[in-house]
């Protein structure tokens, strides 16, 4: 005879201990992490703006800038992001940040002192397990530090530094890459001689250094909504075996969003500079500015609209909130790519934007509703594994295999990306829709 299977864990709807930490304190806390995101995001994403210099001058392939891109980052990212996880349910969470934060700033600048392919993957590995650090840490952090009522646009404010990172890193980071093509060929002490590209690296990842001596003045917060379970590796195991239908198919929802922002973020600009003839220049100033404007709008609407809720439907309300934004998204990323004119496309992604942004700050607060306090590092490690991993793997490859052998044409980027994406919503509303019954059943 099998085993039974154990019933979820019950929503974590009782009342916290109280949170002894004011306003002031708590919203300074979430602003120093939310710069540490940007500043993640800017560090993370200057590669794809310096391709051609750094081509040129390491004499590489586009597919060894793919692995610099890609693999190297996501793969070290990941595979460290689980055991920061777990020591982010044990140690001092704001000293795992600093520690993390100081490593992949330098990691950056060490970018910038590479003069070989090896070099610079080495480099970007470290890029990746430095950041690896700031996610899980911080969504714990601000969870600790803010109520159930409260806590939705609290991880909302901190969730925009996705859209605000990658909305200045394509606005403002040709500015800053064209500044420093001055100081090409200038000889630097110790360093010598050095090429555009490489002051660039140095001027991204130095200032994040400064956001991280900030953080040493942030206050370690006492942990709230501990349960009488054990820390164990064996607690954990059985936790998560426990919780496997309800965050399974919270983790694979957000999976399919993170494919979603990989898609647009990899080929919305290709599809305008193919089908529309529009110049990178002009097509990464206005998806910046929709990102930071649409998306961040978004992100900020959604955790206001899950607060609401939470009086009334308690913490399932930032999984309602979720749910329903993956079915909005649906219209707007199956048009497209179909449209005529570059207007609509920008209107379509625009929306794409804003309704993308609605549920990007609330995957902790739905998680850490079913999840006690001891195991939240390792399922926000999960979480992001899943993101990195489904968006970064799948999200481009499926958009090439459709253009390249479904509808055979270069020009149909726009449709592959329009397919891709918005079958990915659905199966984000449907997976989110399966872990709302599962968890009725459980409360």
């Amino acid at each position: 005879m099998t085993a039974p299977i154990e019933p979820p864990s019950p929503p974590i709807d009782r009342p916290a201990p109280r949170f002894a930490y004011s306003p002031v304190q708590a919203w300074t806390v979430v602003i120093l992490l939310l710069l540490a995101y940007a500043v993640s995001l800017i560090d993370r994403q200057v590669l794809s703006l310096l391709v051609q210099p750094i081509k040129a001058s390491l004499d590489i392939s586009d597919t060894q800038i793919s692995l610099l891109h890609g693999l190297a980052f996501a793969i070290f990212y990941t595979m460290f992001g689980i055991l920061i996880g777990r020591a982010v349910d044990k140690y001092n969470r704001r000293n795992i940040i600093v520690a993390g934060m100081t490593l992949w700033c330098l990691a950056t600048v060490a970018c910038g002192l590479a003069s070989s392919f090896a070099g610079l993957f080495i480099a970007r590995m470290f890029v990746g397990v430095g950041e690896a650090t700031l996610s899980p840490a911080a969504f714990s952090m601000i969870a600790d530090y803010f109520p159930p009522e409260r806590r939705a646009r609290a991880m909302s404010v901190f969730s925009t530094g996705v859209f605000v990172g990658s909305g200045l890193a394509l606005i403002l980071g040709g500015a800053a890459i064209e500044a420093t093509e001055r100081y090409s060929g200038a000889a630097i002490p110790i360093i010598g001689e050095v090429s555009g590209w490489q002051v660039a690296f140095f001027a991204v990842g130095a200032p994040g250094l400064l956001i991280a001596a900030l953080i040493v003045l942030v206050r370690e917060p006492a942990r709230m909504e501990v349960s009488a379970d054990g820390a164990s590796l064996a607690d954990s195991l059985a936790f998560f075996r426990r919780n496997r239908g309800a965050l399974g198919t919270m983790i694979l929802a957000f999976g399919a969003n993170g494919l979603i922002n990989f898609s647009l973020a990899g080929w919305a600009p290709t599809y305008f500079i193919r089908v529309f003839g529009w110049s990178a220049g002009q097509i990464g100033a206005i998806y910046g500015t929709l990102l930071l404007v649409c998306g961040t709008s978004g992100i900020m609407l959604g955790g206001w609209i899950a607060d609401r809720l939470v009086p009334k439907m308690g913490s399932r309300g930032a999984l309602v909130t979720m749910r329903w934004s993956a079915l909005l998204m649906v219209p707007s990323l199956a048009a497209f790519g179909f449209v005529s004119t570059p207007t609509t496309a920008l209107m379509a992604l625009g929306w794409s934007c804003f309704v993308l942004g609605l549920p990007t700050g609330l995957a902790p607060v739905a998680l850490y509703s079913i999840t006690p306090n001891q195991f939240r590092g390792q399922v926000t490690a999960c979480y992001l594994f899943a993101v990195t991993m489904i968006g970064m793997t799948l999200g481009s490859t499926l958009i090439a295999l459709c253009t390249d052998y479904l509808f055979r044409d270069e020009a149909a980027v726009g449709q592959s990306l329009a397919l891709v994406a918005s079958c990915a919503a659905v199966v984000s509303f449907i997976s989110l829709s399966i872990s709302q019954r599962i968890q009725g059943r459980a409360s």
